[in-house]
Order: structure tokens, then C-alpha cells, then sequence
């Protein structure tokens, strides 16, 4: 595996790999938790039924938010193993260690991240789309 640039070692790749584990673990325990418990709620009222979808809806757009964030990670797992981590994505310079560091999925770094028009390293468009129920 290659040195990811900007990271200075093997280790501070095996740092982030870990960071990555990490975060991937931490996501899918947390996807399922909102439909388990609505779910556990049982029969409810019907003058509370409104509110029980809207926690559903609340729920499924939140899980959708823990899946993209998943692929995410999943995606710079795979840049970790073919030894392409480090590396933006549009530019293909260096991703500094500092934003690795804060974001260790990021695909693109600070300059190329502000052109494409997000303010974090999820794909807004897509999400957007989802939420204006395109």
C-alpha cells in the first residue's frame, strides 16, 4: 500500500483506517435504533397517530442520512486498501492531514470541496432531492 500523501507515514494510514473502522461501527449501531423503538410503541391512539408518522418520517430521513454517511466511509475504506487514500478525488493533490483528520472520509479537498458548492463531504444534491421527495 502507498503512503497516503499528506499523511506522512504507514502509521498515520493506519490511524485513519482505524478512524474509518471506527466510524463505520458507530454508524451502523446507531441505524435501526429510531424504527426499533416506534416500533416497540406498539398501538397508539388515534388522536396520536399523527405524531407517530411524523417520528416515522423523522426516522427514515435520519436513516437515510446515517446510509449516505455510511457509503462515505465505506468508499474511503476502499481508497485506504488500494492505496489511493489522501488523494482528492477532482484534483488529485494531496488532502491535507489536518482535514483528514476532521474528516477522515473526506473525497476531495478544501478548495476543490468549496467549488463543487457543499459545506461538508456529503452529496447535498442527492439528499436534497430525496428531501424534496424527487
Amino acid at each position: 500500500m502507498n503512503q497516503p500523501p499528506g499523511t506522512g507515514s504507514r502509521n498515520a494510514t493506519e490511524v485513519y483506517h482505524k478512524m474509518l473502522l471506527e466510524k463505520r461501527q458507530a454508524v451502523l449501531s446507531g441505524m435501526g435504533i429510531k424504527f426499533d423503538t416506534i416500533a416497540s410503541m406498539g398501538r397508539v391512539a388515534e388522536e396520536d397517530q399523527a405524531q407517530v408518522s411524523h417520528d416515522e418520517f423523522v426516522s427514515l430521513q435520519l436513516n437515510s442520512l446515517d446510509y449516505d454517511q455510511l457509503r462515505l466511509v465505506n468508499e474511503a475504506l476502499d481508497r485506504v486498501t488500494s492505496g489511493d487514500y489522501g488523494v482528492c478525488l477532482a484534483c488529485e493533490q494531496p488532502i491535507p492531514a489536518k482535514r483528514l483528520r476532521a474528516v477522515p472520509w473526506a473525497r476531495y479537498c478544501v478548495q476543490c470541496q468549496e467549488q463543487i458548492g457543499m459545506n461538508t463531504d456529503w452529496n447535498a444534491a442527492e439528499t436534497g432531492r430525496r428531501f424534496a421527495g424527487q
